[in-house]
């Protein structure tokens, strides 16, 4: 409770150092504000404008709600307590908010067509497209791991996940299939597949991985997902075609379950995968029995092994 208490005296002040979305949050509350409640229309307020002001007061509202230390330790609470400070900001339309009152203000610029009320608009714009990165260097941390994975324009070109990635669509293309496929591979090119096209379908997400990147949500993977990461990163790892699971959620023999390629295989045909990708670099042993338990389908294609389902 005191760690809930602690994130939520310094939340505030640490959400603020990061970023301009914050001030123009609290500029656009204040603007709005002036601008609904200043003109004295409230008795003849139409339909659109009762709208306008409800949209207004509950993004007012939730923002004192979460800059309010009492208040923000009861949001945190009710989202189970273990999300950090920065989740409760995802109730204010902040991006709402704050692009409903430039575009108010730059319409009232507008409206006199003054040479002083246009360099005015010209000046607040250049003001915000001059003015840095207006989220969070997290934010771009975050955006920027994708690109240099995928060799996106401007970013690395030609790594071993986007090669491969770009061979496979080939492949697919020249069967005569659907665009689309479904894919189970190691985890850089698992991790890389949906950035570089839409239409591959990994069997998983990274989020299997990394909670953190699915908000920590309660919908989890179902257990023979789990199996097929598991038995694959052990593959990785430790060039083992058995992994022994030993969780108590999915496991109900003595001493752990046994996840093998044949299972793996088993369920990647029951979900409609198309291709699996395995590591090239196996010892000569390795590879001699995943051959026999793929019936002979592996075979060698752009650094690693492919089997067609």
């Amino acid at each position: 409770m005191m760690t809930l208490l602690q994130s939520t005296l310094t939340g505030w002040t640490d959400y603020t150092q990061h970023g301009k979305f914050a001030a123009f949050l609290l500029l656009a509350i204040l603007y709005l504000g002036f601008v609904l409640y200043g003109s004295g229309k409230e008795a003849n307020a139409s339909g659109a404008e009762k709208a306008r002001k409800r949209l207004y007061l509950y993004g007012a509202l939730v923002t004192f709600g979460c800059i309010c230390p009492v208040t923000a330790l009861i949001l945190l609470k009710y989202q189970t307590a273990f999300y950090s400070y920065v989740w409760i900001w995802a109730a204010v339309p902040q991006t709402a908010l704050i692009a409903w009152a430039a575009t108010d203000f730059l319409c009232s610029l507008l409206k006199e067509k003054s040479l002083r009320n246009g360099m005015a608009a010209l000046i607040l714009l250049g003001i915000l497209f001059l003015g840095g990165n207006p989220v969070s260097e997290w934010t771009v941390a975050q955006t920027t791991q994708i690109p240099a994975l995928t060799g996106m324009p401007g970013q690395q070109q030609g790594t071993p996940a986007r090669e491969i990635l770009e061979q496979l669509s080939v492949y697919n293309a020249e069967k005569g299939n659907s665009r689309e496929y479904s894919l189970w591979a190691p985890k850089e090119v698992m991790e890389a597949a949906r950035a570089y096209s839409a239409e591959i379908h990994p069997v998983y997400g990274r989020s299997i991985w990394d909670a953190s990147l699915g908000s920590y949500s309660y919908d989890t993977y179902e257990t023979w997902q789990e199996d097929m990461y598991l038995w694959m990163s052990h593959l990785e790892t430790t060039e083992e075609t058995e992994y022994l699971r030993t969780d108590e959620n999915t496991t109900t023999e003595a001493g752990g379950r046994k996840i093998d390629f044949a299972a793996c295989l088993v369920s990647a045909g029951k979900a409609g995968i198309d291709y699996i990708l395995l590591p090239e670099d196996l010892s000569e042993d390795v590879q001699k029995e995943l051959q026999e338990a793929a019936d002979g389908r592996l075979r060698s294609f752009g650094g690693y092994f492919l089997i067609v389902m």
